[in-house]
């Protein structure tokens, strides 16, 4: 005969699971490419994070990413001398994005010399 203890050290296992197989199912790996709008060339080196949270990774020298994103939220891709990107995260696993380079303008350029 089961004792109310092992009931319940059974039924708080069982809802352990439960909830833990819905907290995993919400995360999902996100891989893709990003490549420069101009020449399509893969750009190493691009900060790829999730909007409003520290998480984040950087893409390798092919281009590459991968990342753990849960459906709706929104991934941020920004680079040096590319104007930023933001896509919202649907049911598909992979996201390719081109970033279109953009163009400074400076307005003074100091030179010091040491001799």
């Amino acid at each position: 005969m089961l004792s109310k203890f092992n009931i319940l050290k059974s039924l708080f296992t069982i809802v352990a699971f439960f909830l833990f197989s819905v907290v995993q199912a919400q995360s999902k790996k996100i891989t893709g490419k990003v490549t420069s709008n101009e020449d399509s060339k893969p750009l190493a080196g691009v900060t790829v994070s999730i909007k409003g949270k520290t998480a984040g990774t950087q893409t390798d020298a092919n281009g590459t990413y991968s990342i753990d994103v849960a459906t709706g939220e929104s991934l941020n891709f920004s680079f040096v001398g590319y104007g930023s990107q933001t896509i919202k995260i649907g049911n598909a696993s992979t996201y390719d994005v081109s970033l279109k380079a953009v163009a400074s303008k400076m307005d003074e350029v100091v030179v010091v010399g040491y001799g």
